[in-house]
Protein backbone atom coordinates (compact mmCIF):
# COMPACT_ATOMS: atom_id res chain seq x y z
CA UNK A 1 0.00 0.00 0.00
CA UNK A 2 3.11 2.15 -0.16
CA UNK A 3 2.17 3.65 -3.54
CA UNK A 4 -1.32 4.75 -2.43
CA UNK A 5 -0.32 8.38 -1.80
CA UNK A 6 1.20 8.69 -5.27
CA UNK A 7 -1.94 7.29 -6.92
CA UNK A 8 -4.17 9.58 -4.87
CA UNK A 9 -2.14 12.60 -5.98
CA UNK A 10 -2.42 11.51 -9.61
CA UNK A 11 -6.16 11.00 -9.21
CA UNK A 12 -6.57 14.45 -7.66
CA UNK A 13 -4.80 16.00 -10.65
CA UNK A 14 -6.83 14.16 -13.31
CA UNK A 15 -10.06 15.03 -11.51
CA UNK A 16 -9.03 18.71 -11.45
CA UNK A 17 -8.19 18.49 -15.16
CA UNK A 18 -11.64 17.01 -15.90
CA UNK A 19 -10.20 13.73 -17.17
CA UNK A 20 -12.21 11.43 -14.89
CA UNK A 21 -15.79 10.38 -15.61
CA UNK A 22 -17.70 12.38 -13.02
CA UNK A 23 -20.11 9.47 -12.46
CA UNK A 24 -17.32 7.30 -11.03
CA UNK A 25 -15.64 9.90 -8.78
CA UNK A 26 -17.77 9.03 -5.74
CA UNK A 27 -16.87 5.35 -6.13
CA UNK A 28 -13.17 6.18 -6.36
CA UNK A 29 -13.34 8.43 -3.31
CA UNK A 30 -15.11 5.74 -1.27
CA UNK A 31 -12.57 3.07 -2.25
CA UNK A 32 -9.59 5.35 -1.72
CA UNK A 33 -10.84 6.32 1.75
CA UNK A 34 -10.55 2.68 2.88
CA UNK A 35 -7.27 1.53 4.44
CA UNK A 36 -7.17 -1.71 2.43
CA UNK A 37 -7.77 -0.28 -1.06
CA UNK A 38 -6.75 2.27 -3.66
CA UNK A 39 -7.72 2.71 -7.28
CA UNK A 40 -5.36 2.88 -10.24
CA UNK A 41 -7.67 3.40 -13.24
CA UNK A 42 -11.36 3.51 -14.00
CA UNK A 43 -14.16 4.16 -16.46
CA UNK A 44 -17.84 4.62 -15.61
CA UNK A 45 -18.97 2.93 -18.81
CA UNK A 46 -19.34 4.64 -22.17
CA UNK A 47 -20.81 4.70 -25.64
CA UNK A 48 -18.26 5.11 -28.43
CA UNK A 49 -17.87 5.03 -32.18
CA UNK A 50 -14.46 3.58 -32.93
CA UNK A 51 -12.59 3.46 -36.21
CA UNK A 52 -10.62 0.24 -36.73
CA UNK A 53 -8.09 -0.74 -39.37
CA UNK A 54 -8.96 -4.39 -38.74
CA UNK A 55 -10.99 -6.36 -36.23
CA UNK A 56 -9.03 -6.58 -33.00
CA UNK A 57 -6.61 -3.86 -34.12
CA UNK A 58 -6.89 -1.69 -31.02
CA UNK A 59 -3.45 -0.09 -31.50
CA UNK A 60 -4.55 1.38 -34.82
CA UNK A 61 -7.98 2.40 -33.53
CA UNK A 62 -9.35 5.91 -33.27
CA UNK A 63 -12.32 6.95 -31.15
CA UNK A 64 -14.42 9.34 -33.23
CA UNK A 65 -17.29 9.75 -30.73
CA UNK A 66 -17.43 9.18 -26.98
CA UNK A 67 -19.94 9.76 -24.21
CA UNK A 68 -20.19 8.52 -20.64
CA UNK A 69 -23.85 9.54 -20.61
CA UNK A 70 -26.89 8.64 -22.66
CA UNK A 71 -26.77 9.99 -26.21
CA UNK A 72 -29.17 11.26 -28.86
CA UNK A 73 -29.19 8.89 -31.81
CA UNK A 74 -29.01 11.94 -34.13
CA UNK A 75 -25.50 12.70 -32.80
CA UNK A 76 -24.43 9.16 -33.70
CA UNK A 77 -26.23 9.26 -37.06
CA UNK A 78 -24.62 12.61 -37.93
CA UNK A 79 -21.15 11.35 -37.00
CA UNK A 80 -21.64 8.23 -39.12
CA UNK A 81 -22.87 10.21 -42.12
CA UNK A 82 -20.00 12.71 -41.85
CA UNK A 83 -17.38 9.94 -41.80
CA UNK A 84 -15.31 10.02 -44.98
CA UNK A 85 -12.73 7.33 -44.22
CA UNK A 86 -12.53 3.76 -45.44
CA UNK A 87 -11.97 1.91 -42.17
CA UNK A 88 -14.50 -0.08 -40.16
CA UNK A 89 -16.61 1.79 -37.62
CA UNK A 90 -18.18 0.04 -34.64
CA UNK A 91 -20.74 1.33 -32.17
CA UNK A 92 -19.58 0.05 -28.79
CA UNK A 93 -20.89 0.15 -25.25
CA UNK A 94 -18.23 -0.52 -22.60
CA UNK A 95 -19.21 -1.52 -19.09
CA UNK A 96 -17.74 0.20 -16.05
CA UNK A 97 -14.27 -0.94 -15.07
CA UNK A 98 -12.34 -0.07 -11.91
CA UNK A 99 -8.88 -1.37 -11.06
CA UNK A 100 -8.35 -1.60 -7.32
CA UNK A 101 -5.16 -2.48 -5.45
CA UNK A 102 -6.03 -4.57 -2.38
CA UNK A 103 -3.92 -4.96 0.77
CA UNK A 104 -4.30 -8.76 0.82
CA UNK A 105 -6.39 -11.68 -0.42
CA UNK A 106 -8.95 -11.19 2.34
CA UNK A 107 -9.67 -7.60 1.27
CA UNK A 108 -9.67 -8.65 -2.40
CA UNK A 109 -12.23 -11.36 -1.68
CA UNK A 110 -14.42 -8.89 0.23
CA UNK A 111 -14.35 -6.43 -2.69
CA UNK A 112 -15.13 -9.17 -5.21
CA UNK A 113 -18.08 -10.42 -3.17
CA UNK A 114 -19.52 -6.92 -2.62
CA UNK A 115 -19.16 -6.11 -6.31
CA UNK A 116 -20.71 -9.32 -7.58
CA UNK A 117 -23.60 -8.92 -5.15
CA UNK A 118 -24.81 -5.82 -7.05
CA UNK A 119 -24.22 -7.17 -10.57
CA UNK A 120 -20.54 -6.60 -11.35
CA UNK A 121 -20.36 -10.25 -12.34
CA UNK A 122 -17.04 -10.12 -14.21
CA UNK A 123 -15.16 -8.86 -11.14
CA UNK A 124 -12.00 -10.86 -10.48
CA UNK A 125 -8.37 -10.71 -9.43
CA UNK A 126 -6.31 -9.75 -12.47
CA UNK A 127 -2.85 -9.53 -10.90
CA UNK A 128 -0.93 -11.25 -8.14
CA UNK A 129 2.48 -9.88 -9.10
CA UNK A 130 3.78 -7.01 -7.00
CA UNK A 131 0.25 -6.02 -6.01
CA UNK A 132 -3.08 -7.76 -5.73
CA UNK A 133 -5.31 -6.00 -8.24
CA UNK A 134 -9.04 -6.59 -8.54
CA UNK A 135 -10.83 -5.53 -11.70
CA UNK A 136 -14.41 -4.53 -10.87
CA UNK A 137 -16.30 -5.01 -14.12
CA UNK A 138 -19.90 -5.42 -15.18
CA UNK A 139 -21.56 -7.36 -17.99
CA UNK A 140 -22.95 -4.54 -20.14
CA UNK A 141 -21.25 -4.68 -23.54
CA UNK A 142 -22.26 -4.16 -27.14
CA UNK A 143 -20.13 -4.16 -30.31
CA UNK A 144 -22.07 -3.41 -33.50
CA UNK A 145 -20.44 -2.89 -36.91
CA UNK A 146 -21.76 0.25 -38.59
CA UNK A 147 -19.44 1.07 -41.53
CA UNK A 148 -17.17 -1.11 -43.65
CA UNK A 149 -15.24 0.03 -46.71
CA UNK A 150 -16.95 3.41 -46.56
CA UNK A 151 -20.46 1.90 -46.72
CA UNK A 152 -23.01 2.56 -43.96
CA UNK A 153 -24.78 -0.75 -43.46
CA UNK A 154 -27.54 -0.14 -40.96
CA UNK A 155 -30.57 2.02 -41.64
CA UNK A 156 -31.31 5.10 -39.57
CA UNK A 157 -34.03 3.11 -37.77
CA UNK A 158 -31.49 0.43 -36.88
CA UNK A 159 -29.04 3.04 -35.52
CA UNK A 160 -31.90 4.53 -33.49
CA UNK A 161 -32.64 1.06 -32.05
CA UNK A 162 -28.96 0.39 -31.22
CA UNK A 163 -28.58 3.80 -29.54
CA UNK A 164 -31.75 3.16 -27.54
CA UNK A 165 -30.31 -0.15 -26.33
CA UNK A 166 -26.96 1.53 -25.59
CA UNK A 167 -28.74 4.21 -23.54
CA UNK A 168 -30.60 1.52 -21.58
CA UNK A 169 -27.25 -0.10 -20.79
CA UNK A 170 -25.79 3.22 -19.60
CA UNK A 171 -28.82 3.78 -17.37
CA UNK A 172 -28.48 0.25 -15.96
CA UNK A 173 -24.79 0.92 -15.28
CA UNK A 174 -25.64 4.11 -13.34
CA UNK A 175 -27.93 2.13 -11.04
CA UNK A 176 -25.30 -0.57 -10.50
CA UNK A 177 -22.69 2.04 -9.59
CA UNK A 178 -25.08 3.55 -7.02
CA UNK A 179 -25.65 0.10 -5.48
CA UNK A 180 -21.92 -0.59 -5.51
CA UNK A 181 -21.28 2.68 -3.67
CA UNK A 182 -23.80 1.68 -0.99
CA UNK A 183 -22.01 -1.63 -0.48
CA UNK A 184 -18.55 -0.02 -0.46
CA UNK A 185 -19.58 2.44 2.27
CA UNK A 186 -20.15 -0.57 4.55
CA UNK A 187 -16.50 -1.65 4.36
CA UNK A 188 -14.47 -0.63 7.40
Amino acid sequence: MKEKDRYLEQLKKVIEDGEVDFRIIDTLNILNSKKDYYTTSSCAGRIILIELEEIGGKKESNIIFKSHEKVDYLDIWKTINNYSGSKMIFLIVNSPIIHVVCRDLKSAKELINLSKEVGFKYTSIVSFSEKIIVEVRSTERMDVPIIKDGVIYPSEDYVKLMVDIANQMIERVKKKIEKLNQNLREIE
